[in-house]
């Protein structure tokens, strides 16, 4: 007579080790997604020119001929345009600059044009010089440059001349 032994193995160990691993794939997706929805919203910059140069290493994105971009409520355009990233590793954009022809809107009620811009977009700080127009409403005022704090909607002007602002 041949016995055969068995072992006798319990599965409540297995299921225990099942359902904690399971409790921590929930934990971490649950985590996971509180994260995502915590995250500051990241607005997305749409531009369009004639043609485009992206210089991957360095983070910098040149546009050229009938640019257009949008970020936010704010609409510039310009001859040349040049988009440059936090870091080679980044995709967001930290600094615009463009010349020539410069137009910029808040998409509203404010519009200005220029020879240079400036837009730093971490800190919403915009800088037009040479030749700006300011316009607002039917007001219009000339200057040198202007600085914009996007924020408080603060502009300082330098070099005023044949302004006018009516009521």
């Amino acid at each position: 007579m041949k016995y055969l032994l068995t072992k006798t193995v319990s599965i409540e160990p297995l299921r225990r080790k099942f359902f904690f691993l399971i409790n921590i794939v929930l934990f971490l997706i649950l985590l996971h997604e509180v994260g995502i929805s915590s995250e500051i919203k990241r607005e997305t910059i749409r531009f369009s020119s004639d043609t485009a140069h992206i210089k991957r290493k360095e983070g910098i994105l040149r546009l050229s001929g009938d640019v257009n971009i949008e970020y936010d409520n704010y609409i510039i355009k310009s001859d040349f345009l040049i988009a440059k990233t936090k870091s080679v590793d980044s995709h967001e954009v930290k600094i615009i600059e463009a010349s020539k022809n410069i137009y910029f809107s808040n998409n509203k009620d404010i519009s200005a044009r220029g020879d240079k811009l400036f837009m730093d977009l971490d800190e919403k700080f915009v800088s037009i010089e040479g030749n700006v127009e300011f316009s607002q409403g039917k007001s219009v005022i000339r200057a040198k440059k202007i600085n914009v704090d996007l924020v408080t909607e603060t502009v300082d002007f330098e070099g005023i001349k044949d302004s006018f602002i009516e009521n």
